[in-house]
């Protein structure tokens, strides 16, 4: 009696501190969630932020940019072209008295306004002050050749102070009442500067340009503007602020920096916030067009065109309350398990699940060194791989595909600069995965020895010494048990940018020049294995440089990949074919036509090999 009271009164406790235990734990994990919710809604929104200020509003600004620049440099270029000819030049220089070269001048502009998007071209002569003009969608009413410029007329203000700026070209934004539009003219000097004899150029109609300002502009209260040397807006999708100065809009520590960027010769986006009057944030992205001195300016509050916030808040709100909801209703139940009077059983149940909780995270924490481990060696082997912009600096141009088979792998492709030699290696190490990743790094490390030691521009020798180094590397002449690993390699070395000497073991050179697919066969069947003896001279291949070669080199995973219809290896037949078919110079097309062949080859079957392909062209 007095057992089964003890035992009755110990279940009772036992149930008392397990509901403890679960309130505790119901407020820990309630507040874990409230914390995580606040944090993600914290973080997404700086995302959205930093996103919006970074990609979006500078997205917009450099878009326009390029538009408007692309525009305005056809006309430059279109009035230069009118500015230079000769015959315009004699023609105004001799008061405009020949009939005949007139028509032809008057015509030559006439066909300019009729066959490109120009609106008006025009030209005037100094001497006679006589101003011709042909535009595409006006027709002058008088139908007269030209009409007199006069100083006393406002509307001729420009002609003067273009002859008074001494500069070849300047632009002009004038509204047209008549054709009710505004109008960007590039005005260019006839003659020189010093001793000008007319003014000609063309004008472009701004109805086009400011529909596009509305066309990317996001949010009802944003500002898309074009702003000139003195801080008037030239043009705007609103038609109330052109005209008016940009300073009775922003803070003086805009304009302030603003006006610095006028001086600045680049061109790049420049970003940043202000905060208006009514206390709002006001993010804002400026830049100088490349073709003027102008500026395109955006700005738009914060909130408007980050709107998704409220609703991100409100659904992160509703989340927490469900997640809550749920981790109650979840302990309710468990709490109606746990106090179960047959206590036995559920101690015996829990100190089972305790062990098996134990190696369950026993084996999560290897799984996770070793994926942790493998994923070190990854970025430790990407970091040997010369970067992006070191690559651009280097050639005119060039793509490389870099496909392990695994997460890390045996191919690897390696670039060195010393004076004025450029050494490239492509090479594909025995195995793949974490083997062959530790064969590249040793590759690597005995290469740049070599090329800062030994020599930097001759391939056979620099083959040779990785030969030799890289057998003593791996025990191979005093330990008969080493594994026999190696590589293949191709080494080019430029000098000067003019002269390619080139060896390769085991991999074939592909160099394309328009439709001519030259093959350099290479002169050993690899590097480190034991069981080859390299000749006693390997000749390099010595190749001039022509304009528009391309040099393009291959590891065996892709010939070697299988797929089709009868399951068999891609081949150096399909490869060659490939290469010689494609017509484009452009590197990203190459390499999507690269990648698109391989993967349609592949269908669904897996990669057998690590896949590496480099193409260059030489500057």
């Amino acid at each position: 009696m007095k057992e089964k009271e003890t035992l009755k009164g110990y279940s009772q406790s036992y149930i008392k501190n397990i509901f403890r235990i679960i309130l505790i734990a119901s407020i820990i994990i309630s507040l874990a969630v409230i914390i995580t919710g606040l944090l993600g809604y914290t973080n997404t929104k700086k995302s959205l932020i930093d996103k919006e200020k970074s990609q979006d509003i500078v997205f917009i600004v450099k878009s326009m940019a390029s538009k408007i620049d692309s525009r305005i440099n056809r006309a430059v270029e279109t009035s230069y072209i009118l500015a230079r000819d000769p015959l315009n030049i004699k023609w105004l220089a001799d008061e405009e008295k020949d009939k005949d070269s007139g028509k032809i001048v008057l015509s030559k502009i006439e066909s300019i306004a009729n066959s490109y998007d120009y609106s008006n071209t025009f030209m005037a002569g100094v001497k006679t002050e006589h101003y011709y003009f042909r535009e595409n969608s006006y027709v002058n009413k008088n139908n007269e050749d030209f009409v007199v410029l006069s100083k006393d007329n406002t509307a001729d203000k420009w002609f003067y102070e273009m002859l008074k700026s001494k500069k070849e070209i300047l632009l002009n934004v004038d509204y047209n009442r008549t054709m009710d539009d505004f109008f960007l003219f590039v005005d260019a000097i006839v003659g020189s500067v010093d001793n000008p004899v007319g003014i000609t150029g063309v004008g472009l109609s701004l109805n086009e340009i400011t529909k596009e300002f509305r066309e990317f502009k996001v949010g009802k209260n944003s500002k898309l503007w074009m702003v000139d040397d003195r801080g008037i807006i030239q043009l705007s999708d609103i038609r109330e602020d052109i005209g008016e100065n940009y300073s009775e809009f922003l803070p003086k520590e805009v304009i302030s920096e603003i006006k610095d960027t006028y001086s600045d010769s680049k061109e790049n986006v420049k970003v940043s916030e202000y905060t208006n009057s009514n206390k709002e944030i006001v993010d804002y992205a400026y830049c100088k067009l490349s073709s003027s001195d102008w500026i395109l300016f955006y700005e738009i509050p914060r909130m408007e065109n980050l709107s998704q916030i409220n609703s991100l808040r409100n659904n992160t709100i509703v989340n927490v309350v469900l997640v809550l909801l749920s981790f109650m209703i979840l302990f309710y139940i468990i709490s109606r398990k746990i106090a179960n009077p047959y206590k036995q059983a559920l101690l015996i149940n829990m100190e089972l699940e305790e062990k098996v909780n134990i190696r369950t995270q026993e084996l999560q924490e290897s799984n996770q060194k070793i994926s942790d481990s493998i994923e070190y060696a990854k970025r430790l082997q990407e970091a040997i791989l010369p970067s992006e912009y070191e690559l651009k600096r280097i050639f005119k141009d060039h793509f490389s595909i870099w496909r392990p088979k695994d997460t890390v792998g045996g191919d690897f492709f390696w670039l060195r600069e010393i004076d004025d030699v450029i050494i490239l290696a492509v090479g594909d190490c025995t195995g793949h995965g974490v083997p062959g990743a530790f064969m590249t790094m040793t590759v690597n490390a005995i290469l740049h020895n070599i090329v800062t030691t030994i020599n930097k521009d001759n391939p056979s020798k620099i083959i040779r010494e990785l030969h030799i180094q890289l057998k003593q590397a791996l025990n191979k002449d005093s330990n008969r048990n080493s594994v026999d690993d190696g590589l293949d390699i191709a080494i080019f070395c430029i000098k000067n940018k003019s002269k390619l000497i080139y060896l390769g073991a085991n991999l074939d050179l592909y160099i394309k020049c328009g439709k001519e697919v030259q093959i350099v066969k290479p002169q050993s069947k690899g590097v480190g294995y034991s069981y080859i003896e390299l000749k006693e001279t390997l000749n390099n291949e010595i190749i001039d440089i022509k304009e528009g070669d391309i040099f393009i080199v291959t590891t065996d995973g892709f010939i070697h990949q299988n797929g089709g219809q009868k399951n068999y290896p891609f081949g150096k037949k399909r490869l060659y074919e490939m290469i010689q078919g494609y017509d484009s110079e452009n590197f990203d097309s190459i390499k999507d036509e690269y990648e698109t062949n391989l993967e349609t080859y592949m269908n669904n079957e897996q990669q057998r090999d690590d896949i590496t392909v480099f193409a260059f062209k030489v500057k």
